[in-house]
């Protein structure tokens, strides 16, 4: 809450407190009044009646306290409309406007093999694929462990992460401060998918609630005083998995420990889970590990450094507890037996001797269904707008 909402409130109760004050005395006054009326051998009955007015009176002062504070609640002003400034907490409403970068091209010649060209110096410093921050086997366990079916992707770059969600039909977001990431970005429907965003600029948040937010290369390019602004979008999530860059880069200027991130977003509201950051963790070093594992789009092994590294993982209950995002972290819920250390096996219900009695699972609480022939399109897709880009490259070298 802000210091002029603590005024404001503090003003409130303060009022309210000195009219309760003196209508304190009034009763007295009246009880005297009323006793010099019935006289002294009916001094019990004018107590009783002062004490009736007195009732009466302080119900009144309470009646007006709760009426002030209901009234500073529907009239405290809001500098970005569907953000509640007595609730910074909760989930903002609607979707704010979006505000496109500024043009700027006094930067170019020091970006070397950023992109970003034509943009403000804050802005870019995403490479054409950057490897170290892509893991399919970390997405595919977010879509079947967590059950994870639509995702906003604050920092999107070109939208190549972006891309591998919606071709394994995950609903998506994009949300890119650079304009030139936007202009060349991969995602099939970019005037749907794609929002352009400056976060120095204002805030920003989509119209619906995700179930994650998946920000990689992106926290250290924000300054804190913009925290606000790229949070307020983070805050229509249920799940934010986000990295944090530990050395320089272009325009890195928050570089810290996790600790520091940690403490940061929990006084932000969102809960770190440390397990679920461990999980993910572990997932993007299999693959990396994984001798067998398939090769990416430009024929390197896959390797996540950015989510090995400093993936970590929060949870918004504010959104996760809504019935919109019921399904996620699904499991069958019916009793098969216990395994190793006495671990709960469950099966679907509905599909034992007892299918007759159970109630079947809602489809729409399950994971989505992913089969490796999206595997394959996703590769040639980027595949193609590789060999596009540099083709380009080419053609302007000479």
């Amino acid at each position: 809450m802000s210091n002029t909402a603590r005024t404001q409130r503090k003003g409130t109760f303060g009022n309210g407190s000195k009219r309760r004050a003196s209508w304190t005395v009034t009763p007295l006054v009246v009880g005297i009044v009323v006793m010099i009326g019935f006289g002294l051998f009916n001094y019990d009955a004018a107590f009783d009646a002062s004490r009736g007015v007195e009732n009466t009176l302080l119900h009144l002062a309470r009646v007006d306290t709760a009426s002030a504070i209901a009234s500073f609640t529907s009239t405290s002003s809001s500098p970005y409309p569907g953000w509640d400034p007595a609730n910074p907490l909760g989930i903002p409403q609607g979707q704010a406007p979006n505000l496109p970068s500024i043009r700027d091209s006094t930067s170019n010649a020091k970006r070397a093999n950023y992109g970003g060209q034509g943009d403000k110096p804050h802005l870019g410093g995403f490479t054409e694929f950057d490897i170290q921050g892509l893991s399919p086997h970390v997405w595919k366990h977010m879509i079947q462990d967590y059950g994870v079916h639509s995702v906003l992707d604050v920092g999107c770059g070109r939208g190549i992460s972006t891309s591998w969600f919606h071709m394994h039909g995950v609903q998506v977001l994009c949300v890119e401060g650079s304009y030139d990431a936007v202009q060349n970005s991969v995602l099939p429907d970019p005037a749907n998918q794609v929002v352009e965003h400056d976060f120095s600029r204002g805030p920003w948040w989509p119209r619906d609630t995700f179930d994650a937010v998946w920000a990689v290369e992106f926290l250290e390019h924000v300054n804190v005083q913009y925290h606000f602004n790229y949070i307020a979008a983070m805050r229509k999530a249920a799940l934010l998995f986000v990295s944090s860059s530990r050395w320089g880069g272009w325009h890195h200027v928050e570089v810290h420990q996790d600790d520091w991130w940690i403490r940061k977003y929990e006084l932000y509201g969102f809960r770190y889970d440390d397990t679920l950051t461990q999980q993910v963790r572990e997932w993007a070093t299999e693959e990396s590990r994984d001798v067998n594992a398939t090769t990416a789009p430009n024929a390197k092994p896959w390797n996540a450094q950015h989510v090995w590294l400093s993936m970590k993982v929060f949870v918004n209950p504010a959104v996760a507890a809504l019935p919109a995002h019921a399904h996620l972290f699904p499991e069958n819920g019916c009793f098969q037996g216990r395994g190793e250390g006495g671990r709960i096996h469950n099966r679907e219900c509905g599909t034992g001797k007892d299918a007759a009695l159970e109630t079947k699972l809602d489809p729409a609480m399950s994971p989505l269904t992913l089969d490796p022939s999206m595997d394959t399109a996703w590769t040639t897709h980027i595949q193609r707008h590789l060999a596009k880009s540099q083709s380009i490259q080419s053609s302007q070298a000479q």
